[in-house]
């Protein structure tokens, strides 16, 4: 049976269709009373760290995580049970198998410095409202 994890999985949605689907989270966050400035849409992801797990041997794609972690109000991480959980997404990239693929070193240090071999996991993302155009 051929693998479900191809170089061409999900579709390209039409910006009415894109439109609908931020429309209706917008329209549930709204409708439990939260305000525009209450709840994240969106993360933002500069194209050198995308391009660096994209250049993983093997990686086919990248999978998106959806996650939660506490935060200040500066979006700083926090220990748990201090500030807000706040809703994050995280982007790993994937090998053929659709397993996450571990980056051997992501720090930029020098090739003999050591780094961290179970990681890989792109994170930390400029979020809106707090960082974004003033069209989102």
């Amino acid at each position: 049976m051929a693998s479900i994890f191809t170089e061409d999985a999900g579709r390209f949605l039409s910006s009415s269709e894109a439109k609908s689907m931020t429309g209706a989270y917008r329209d549930r966050k709204l409708a439990v009373g939260l305000s525009a400035d209450d709840y994240v849409r969106s993360e933002y992801f500069g194209i050198n760290q995308v391009k660096e797990l994209l250049a993983q041997p093997g990686c086919i794609g990248l999978r998106i995580h959806q996650a939660k972690r506490w935060e200040d109000a500066d979006g700083n991480p926090t220990q748990a049970g201090v500030g807000q959980l706040k809703p994050r997404v995280l982007l790993t990239a994937v090998d053929a198998n659709g397993h996450d693929i571990a980056m051997k070193s992501h720090s930029r240090g020098l090739k003999d410095m050591p780094g961290d071999d179970d990681g890989g996991t792109l994170g930390d993302g400029w979020t809106c409202p707090r960082q974004c155009a003033s069209n989102q």
